[in-house]
């Protein structure tokens, strides 16, 4: 039997891959209960070779830091996976699973807890890299990109480049096809029952965890901590105590998520303020998200035009807050462009670089024309709770100011039945996570040269004209700017 954990973050593809790799649908998206932390879901597949591989579809961490109750949630998921491994003979492989676009937090910390909490650098990584079907050759995006990714000390024995999206047709259904052969040779490559699997040393779960804590945000009671390792680990309470011990005692260097909000602004930054007289000037958009989820390609989309740089790979392109202006149905407006608020900590423009950023350019606005409107970018995956991090850390830096946030959801070219079906899907979980909007849209933002199909320019004319809508609906040229 062979071993196999197969990781990542919230909307990566994971499930899609193993039910690719499986050749049928077996793998199922885990219930909104079930996304904590190391929480996993077994699968078997054999190849047609006879070699019967065991998958465990984990759950990532969903942003760079863990509340504590999440903390300890996954302490107790840690035991029963870390149990389970040992009894079936331990580790034979680590598949990496990412989407092909920029190195987030989110993607660096999954990275360290997987290879160096979980497995301390002893277990063969390959890397996946999902969402190619419109790279002319999925190879390429690696090529481009592997110098990036060990930047980011993302390094991999092997990688697969591909696309797990099984509802597209013409030449992308064939790269789909190509892509389960790509994948499995991959995993024969580097994993065969010959092989024995890792199964930790002494003392691997309390390990395990005591590193993970160094994503916390705080630091756990010691009564709680004890608590889940004899309640649900099953442990006695002095090895708890022992164990409880080891964690508390862990060293927690700072990280750049606690330092949103009270960086220094630097002095050579300049000033964005705009003159007075605002009844006739631009209206101000301001576009804000994660890193990668297409806010440069949703300016071009409404100008009309390839004015914003845009790229698929590993490092930004927006580092700097770029106005661009347009006229909707006679009403002039100006688009903001800004940084992205997730990236690794290798990038063009690190998180807590943009947070500077933000609140620096912000306050420009506020002594000038102020802020008609507030548009959130987001990928149109699984509403997950970096969304929610992203969106109060961009409500943390406009205060108690009343002016409106927009969603707007892009990457939806491959949704169906309708490209709507994301909002009806997610909306009662992002209201859950405290985020409310009054209006939304749901968008491909894919190049005109890139829609090769009448559906996907139909759909791209129909993204300009809801967005253009939600615009007009939220941002009246009679209403006075808000200021922040």
């Amino acid at each position: 039997m062979v071993n196999i954990v197969i990781f990542g973050e919230m909307g990566a593809g994971k499930s899609s891959v193993i039910n690719l790799l499986a050749g049928q649908q077996i793998a199922r998206i885990s219930p909104d209960t079930h996304r904590c932390t190391l929480h996993w879901t077994e699968y078997s597949i054999t190849f047609e070779n006879g070699t019967r591989y065991q998958v465990f579809d984990t759950v990532g961490l969903e942003e760079p830091r863990l509340q504590t109750g999440e903390y300890l949630s996954a302490i107790s998921n840690a035991h029963s996976l870390i149990t389970t491994l040992k009894e079936r003979g331990g580790i034979n492989l680590l598949l990496f699973c990412v989407r092909g676009g920029r190195v987030t937090a989110t993607m660096q910390s999954n990275y360290r807890l997987f290879f160096e909490f979980l497995c301390e650098e002893r277990v063969t990584l390959a890397l996946v890299v999902t969402n190619l079907e419109r790279e002319l050759k999925m190879e390429d995006w690696y090529t481009r990109n592997v110098g990036h990714l060990e930047k980011y000390n993302i390094r991999s024995a092997g990688h697969a480049c591909i696309t797990a999206a099984n509802l597209l047709d013409g030449r992308h259904r064939d790269k789909y096809e190509a892509s389960r052969g790509i994948l499995r040779g991959v995993i024969e490559a580097h994993c065969n029952e010959s092989m024995d699997g890792w199964t930790g040393g002494q003392g691997w779960f309390a390990s395990s965890i005591s590193r993970l804590v160094e994503y916390v945000v705080g630091r756990p009671k010691k009564t709680d901590i004890i608590g889940v390792l004899t309640k649900r680990c099953g442990m006695t309470r002095e090895v708890a105590q022992q164990v409880a011990q080891q964690i508390r005692d862990a060293n927690l260097p700072p990280t750049v998520l606690e330092n949103y909000g009270n960086m220094p602004v630097p002095s050579d930054v300049r000033n964005t303020g705009l003159p007075q007289g605002y009844e006739s000037r631009p209206s101000n958009i301001v576009l804000f998200g994660e890193s990668g989820v297409g806010k440069s390609s949703l300016i071009n989309l409404i100008m009309g035009s390839d004015v914003a740089e845009v790229s698929s790979d590993a490092l930004s392109c927006t580092i700097t807050c770029d106005p661009y202006d347009v006229t909707i149905s006679g009403q002039r407006f100006r688009l903001w462009d800004t940084a992205g608020l997730n990236e690794g900590s290798e990038g063009r423009v690190p998180a807590a670089a943009a947070a500077k950023r933000l609140a620096l350019f912000l306050g420009g606005l506020h002594r000038g024309d102020g802020v008609h409107l507030l548009m959130y970018c987001v990928r149109g995956t699984r509403a997950t709770k970096a969304l929610r991090t992203t969106y109060q850390t961009f409500s943390s830096a406009i205060g108690d100011s009343k002016v409106p946030i927009v969603i707007v959801a892009t990457c939806l070219e491959d949704c169906r039945p309708t490209m709507t079906e994301w909002w009806n899907q997610n909306k009662d979980q992002l209201a859950r996570y405290g985020m409310h909007f009054p209006g939304h849209a749901c968008v491909t933002t894919l190049p005109g040269a890139r829609a090769d199909s009448q559906d996907l320019r139909q759909r791209r004319v129909q993204s300009y004209e809801d967005v253009c809508k939600l615009i007009l609906d939220h941002c009246s040229p009679q209403q006075a700017p808000h200021r922040i």
